[in-house]
């Protein structure tokens, strides 16, 4: 019978024991704390919404900041144009102190000046860091109108704006109607005209009266009404003033009042004789 060979163990196996045999390698497990998996999966689902948060978080410090920074705030504004009204009172008009620039208007600031009775048009410019700067056009006095004790200025337009200097030495226009007037009321622009109309051609006349029913009145050197109408043909209507006062030096006849409103048919009115008795003369009885 064949005996079984006994297997030679290997020197090595001889020197390690038996232990080493069954001594497999492998590598050292990973903590789980330490993993990036749940990290990674945290931004991909979640990192975008992270991103714009912190966008969005900047974005709102910087608007507090431009918003809240003195910087940006207007204090005062670059006004020009101006020489009735002052300055100050078209830059109370504006509404724009102690505003942030960012929420100036310059259309709307525009129409706040164009308030004032005495400014025409304005035009508003904005510009950073809290630059405002306003141009304006006045209305530009052409004669005083007068109801009772009150005056105002009127424009060539015909527009009346509350006086803002001296009146001296300039056209006026009593209103013999005492129509009651305010800022911004508009007159019939060719009485504006024809007043003015007046003064070039007869430069001595200072004071004008008008009503609705006779117009402009001017009064002759011996203070005798003329009538002229409305402002229309003022150079037609003096022309045949001038030759009537003619005829009537010639004749002798004092008028009580002269109406050239229509300069083709004149008419005037004498005035009443006052006969004066001599004393001790009686009027007869009927």
């Amino acid at each position: 019978m064949f005996k079984k060979k006994k297997s030679r163990r290997r020197r090595s196996e001889m020197r390690l024991g038996v232990q080493a045999i069954n001594y497999k390698t492998s590598a050292a497990p990973s903590l789980p704390g330490l993993s990036l998996k749940p990290l990674l999966s945290f931004w991909q689902n979640r990192g975008a919404k992270i991103v714009g948060l912190l966008v969005l978080s900047g974005l709102m410090w910087g608007l507090y900041t431009l918003f809240s920074t003195p910087t940006f705030f207007v204090y005062r504004a670059d006004i020009e144009g101006n020489v009735a009204v002052s300055a100050a009172e078209i830059y109370a008009a504006a509404e724009v102190h102690n505003q942030s620039v960012f929420w100036v208007n310059a259309t709307k600031v525009a129409r706040h000046v164009e308030t004032l009775p005495n400014i025409k048009t304005a035009s508003v410019a904005v510009s950073f860091p809290a630059q405002v700067s306003i141009s304006v056009v006045e209305r530009l006095p052409e004669l005083v109108w007068q109801t009772g004790d009150t005056t105002w200025w009127v424009d060539q337009e015909g527009t009346i704006v509350p006086p803002k200097q001296s009146v001296e030495g300039m056209l006026r226009i009593i209103d013999n109607d005492h129509q009651p007037v305010q800022p911004g009321y508009r007159l019939d622009p060719t009485i504006v005209q024809g007043a003015q109309r007046l003064r070039v051609l007869v430069p001595g006349v200072s004071v004008v009266r008008y009503s609705r029913a006779m117009g402009l009145t001017v009064a002759t050197p011996e203070g005798h009404p003329v009538y002229l109408g409305d402002g229309e043909e003022i150079k037609a209507k003096l022309v045949v003033l001038t030759a009537l006062l003619a005829e009537l030096k010639t004749q002798d006849i004092t008028p009580a009042f002269i109406d050239v409103r229509n300069p083709l048919r004149p008419v005037y009115k004498p005035e009443k004789l006052i006969q004066i008795r001599p004393p001790g003369i009686s009027t007869p009885r009927e």
